[in-house]
């Protein structure tokens, strides 16, 4: 498969609105360092379907995704709000029960987790979650929370031929020929049975034992990795209303580019909730599988060669 770099540090190549951020190494979307300053791609474009967001700063932008999240799991009004500004509320008295404290990345404040450990003392797996959302009651207590996953994708091989273009405000041509040109690489989607899905089931499981966490687990993705989650975990699994122990999928692409320039926006995809045990029993029991008889074939097709 081909890749082509459709945003680069937040903008369509070669537009001279990334230069500033070009220059700085710096991330439009959460006025921070790119966390890839030698490649710079937010996203990429496949030689078929549409751009596939690939950094997860990209779906932090405004805060969208999190704004939305916390108006689907507490309803309608919320405010997020830092831990820094709860302590100055704290100090007024002025909570109004709308408040959301988030935990997190670029919000001032990440929890600290203890880690699981084995018989023998050593770390038995990773539980850090991305966000915590915490809904606040009108004394400035917790009342309840949920925790977000976000996930892109990652590439494999190599595509840094484009972004050494794009450093020296020229267009890439591949190989071919091609302007604008494709690199050789790819999407990861080997990481979904690998590492998202045990990942998933994993926190889900735990959040499950938290008396507080109602809302359960949101997992954020763009839609073509939600696809291939789904192509996985078969599509009979039964749909809950959120709820502790539940697992709640949320897409998001890129909407188009606006004709003056400017940031692609985040738009809403599908979304649906199960339970943790859904999933669990749908990765250990899959039923996309081929038909009996397959390798018996293609081993005697190739001795008869």
């Amino acid at each position: 498969m081909a890749l082509r770099i459709t945003e680069f540090f937040g903008f369509a190549p070669l537009d001279p609105e990334a230069y500033p951020f070009v220059a700085e190494l710096s991330c439009p979307f959460v006025q921070h360092p790119c966390i890839k300053p030698r490649r710079g791609a937010c996203s990429f474009q496949q030689s078929s379907g549409e751009p596939v967001i690939a950094c997860p700063n990209r779906l932090y932008a405004q805060n969208t995704v999190l704004s939305e999240i916390a108006e689907q799991a507490f309803g309608a009004g919320v405010v997020l709000t830092s831990a820094e500004v709860r302590a100055e509320l704290s100090m007024s008295a002025s909570f109004c029960g709308n408040e959301i404290a988030v935990f997190g990345k670029y919000w001032g404040r990440e929890l600290s987790i203890p880690q699981p450990r084995n018989e023998e003392g050593e770390e038995a797996g990773g539980f850090y979650i991305d966000y915590v959302l915490a809904r606040l009651d009108s004394l400035g207590r917790v009342s309840d929370f949920t925790a977000v996953e976000i996930q892109t994708i990652d590439t494999t091989g190599n595509y840094g031929e484009q972004s050494e273009a794009f450093f020296r405000r020229a267009q890439f041509t591949d190989a071919r020929g091609i302007t604008p040109g494709w690199s050789k690489s790819g999407l990861n989607w080997a990481n979904v049975s690998k590492r998202i899905l045990p990942q998933l089931i994993y926190k889900g499981y735990v959040l499950r034992r938290e008396r507080l966490c109602s809302k359960g687990l949101f997992f954020v993705c763009p839609s073509t990795v939600l696809s291939k989650v789904r192509a996985r975990l078969g599509t009979k699994m039964l749909e809950y209303p959120i709820a502790a122990g539940t697992i709640t999928f949320q897409a998001y692409d890129l909407g188009p580019r606006p004709h003056s320039g400017g940031h692609r926006p985040l738009v809403k995809g599908d979304t649906f909730t199960t339970t943790v045990e859904q999933v669990a029993y749908a990765f250990v029991s899959p039923v996309n599988l081929p038909q009996m008889g397959v390798y018996e074939r293609a081993i005697v097709a190739a001795l008869a060669r």
